[in-house]
């Protein structure tokens, strides 16, 4: 899958006269940034009080990383009183307790991707596009946007999932979030979607365990492509042992049917339905126990993919 180029909006460097942008590699380690230093140039000063006055009459635009550093009495707001608390600390008056100080700006997104490649896309269609970046052990919160326009508020939501509505390109960008308010900027530059895509084979192109090991409960994502979307999934699990020793309604609590084969063996199945994620039932055995779980995929127009088995281990540990 194409990897999204990074553009990385480390620090914004801006003068009393001039607006110039600061860009950092992405192996670059940030000092910590000074509250109250809105043109970055390592102190806190006239210069900055200027720049926030400026702010405040509409006079400048200030990116978000100036946004959280000119916040210099941290109240949440950018106002004439931090002007104020700056000229007075600049003369030497005592300041609150807890104003200015230093913040953590380090953060930098390592991947942005859709589960659509551009150009694969098809209009009417939901595209996901997930998002990670490092902020450090308080992890990270996401806004999303297209074509400049916010989709998706702040939240701690990695994840947009976004129809289009007709062909054509799409600028696509996330801005991820360090606890400070520091943001980081990444760009799915002019993503292709089509009319329709002219898939000529229908298949599974993914079953991949999220949170496998050491659980009793492992849960299966899998993804369909080719045909015509949305597609529909179906689940059967073989090879149960005689000793289960949950019923046929538990398991029909969970959304499965626990039929039997031509030879009495239970088996428990999951029809067709757009869930695409699973978790697995326990199954409480004094030891591991290995089981088939057969996959397959129907699209729009009721054409069946081959199936697909993958192995279950059961992971639960006893005592």
């Amino acid at each position: 899958m194409k990897r999204i180029i990074k553009s990385i909006l480390s620090a914004l460097l801006i003068t009393a006269l001039l607006i110039s942008l600061l860009t950092f590699s992405a192996g670059a380690a940030l000092p910590p940034a000074l509250v109250g230093d809105v043109n970055y140039d390592d102190s806190v000063d006239i210069l900055d009080v200027t720049l926030i006055q400026r702010y405040l009459i509409g006079n400048t635009v200030f990116y978000d990383n100036q946004k959280v550093v000119a916040d210099f009495d941290r109240d949440g707001d950018i106002s004439v009183f931090d002007a104020t608390w700056i000229q007075r600390k600049e003369v030497g008056m005592t300041i609150p307790e807890g104003y200015g100080g230093s913040l953590n700006q380090d953060i930098f997104i390592t991947s942005f991707y859709a589960d659509y490649e551009s150009g694969k896309a098809a209009a009417g269609v939901p595209v996901t596009f997930t998002a990670r970046a490092n902020c450090g052990a308080e992890g990270c919160t996401y806004e999303f946007y297209i074509d400049g326009k916010m989709m998706q508020e702040r939240s701690l939501d990695n994840t947009f999932t976004y129809t289009f509505p007709e062909s054509g390109d799409y600028n696509i960008e996330v801005k991820a979030f360090n606890k400070d308010g520091f943001s980081n900027l990444d760009l799915y530059d002019k993503f292709h979607v089509v009319d329709s895509y002219p898939y000529d084979q229908l298949g599974l192109i993914s079953v991949n365990w999220i949170d496998y090991e050491y659980r009793p409960d492992p849960t299966l994502e899998v993804r369909a492509t080719g045909g015509t979307a949305p597609y529909t999934y179906s689940y059967t699990i073989l090879d149960l042992d005689s000793g289960e020793i949950y019923s046929k309604e538990h398991y029909e609590k969970l959304g499965w049917q626990m039929l039997y084969d031509q030879d009495e063996k239970p088996y428990l199945y999951r029809d067709f339905s757009e869930n695409s994620s699973l978790t697995v039932p326990v199954f409480e055995l004094g030891f591991n126990y290995t089981r088939r779980l057969v996959v397959q995929a129907k699209d729009a127009n009721g054409h069946l993919t081959e199936a697909k088995t993958v192995i279950i281990e059961d992971q639960l540990r006893m005592g």
